[in-house]
């Protein structure tokens, strides 16, 4: 008979897990935001069409016309779009590079030749003649010699 549990479940476990999506979100917008505010300006600039706008990375991200509207819809959607998604793509992909290959690595866990060669017989039997000289003369249980 199992024993009876004596605490409650853990309800934070779930909650963690959606309060950490909810940052790791939060961050990828302020991160693809910034990208393209300033991805927006420097097209902006490069094109010489007004100022340098203020930091507003939710209209950079949503509404970029409103910042810029003096750009044509081509240079907005390159400026403001597809640079900023492609620099995004390349950040995380350099990230998840950097941590497979300071967290990560070929660890299989599998024990290799080298790792196994003290468990072997002849290793075993060596170990317990040196541990106990009174087994040099004895034949092992198999009926063969040590």
């Amino acid at each position: 008979m199992p024993a009876p549990r004596t605490s409650a479940p853990s309800t934070t476990t779930g909650s963690d897990a959606l309060l950490y999506l909810l940052f790791g979100i939060l961050g990828i917008a302020l991160a693809c935001g910034s990208l393209a505010w300033l991805s927006g300006n420097l097209t902006n600039s490069l094109l010489g069409h007004g100022p340098w706008s203020a930091f507003r990375a939710a209209d950079a991200l949503l509404h970029p016309e409103v910042l810029w509207p003096h750009l044509s819809t081509t240079a907005l959607l390159v400026g403001v779009r597809i640079i900023p998604g492609l620099l995004s793509v390349c950040l995380a992909v350099l990230g998840l590079v950097l941590w497979m290959r300071l967290r990560g690595g070929p660890k299989n866990g599998l024990a290799r030749k080298a790792d196994l060669a003290p468990l072997l017989d002849k290793e075993i039997t060596a170990k317990a003649r040196s541990l106990r000289p009174s087994l040099s003369g004895r034949e092992c249980q198999r009926g063969r010699p040590c």
